[in-house]
């Protein structure tokens, strides 16, 4: 595999970028690059690039200043949250049995809603699957 290398004018902000201390993220300006000041991660032991090597070595030797400690990422988590739910219908049942209801105001207590719930068009390779018919089912 051949090497890939940019010239590195300049390189600061160093710190650990894992609880190894065995790389190092700084953030570099590269001279090919017009882009100042590029996040970088600088490995010892990077086969594809010398400047990832050169970073390291000079990061360590503390010519972008003193390597801050690595700082673990914020990780998503998920949280949880218990409800208690009663369907209408069965809210209506137990009326109707407690005689808060008569049958005949069942009807004035439901609604039928038509809710939306995206798009769909029918698929055009029947063959494979009719068309779209079973689409969502296992």
């Amino acid at each position: 595999m051949q090497e890939t290398s940019y010239e590195v004018v300049s390189a600061r902000k160093p710190k650990w970028a894992n609880p190894e201390k065995n790389m190092i993220d700084l953030e570099v300006n590269f001279t090919d690059l017009e882009e100042d000041w590029l996040p970088y991660t600088a490995s010892p032991t990077d086969t594809t690039v010398e400047h990832s090597r050169y970073l390291y070595t000079h990061a360590l030797e503390g010519d972008y200043g003193d390597i801050a400690e690595y700082e673990p990422k914020k990780l998503w988590t998920p949280y949880w949250e218990d409800k208690t739910e009663a369907s209408c219908e069965a809210l209506v049942q137990i009326l109707l049995e407690k005689g808060v209801l008569t049958d005949e105001e069942v009807d004035t207590v439901l609604l039928e809603v038509t809710e939306f719930k995206g798009f769909s068009r029918q698929a055009t390779d029947n063959r494979s699957h009719n068309g779209g018919v079973y689409w969502g089912t296992t």
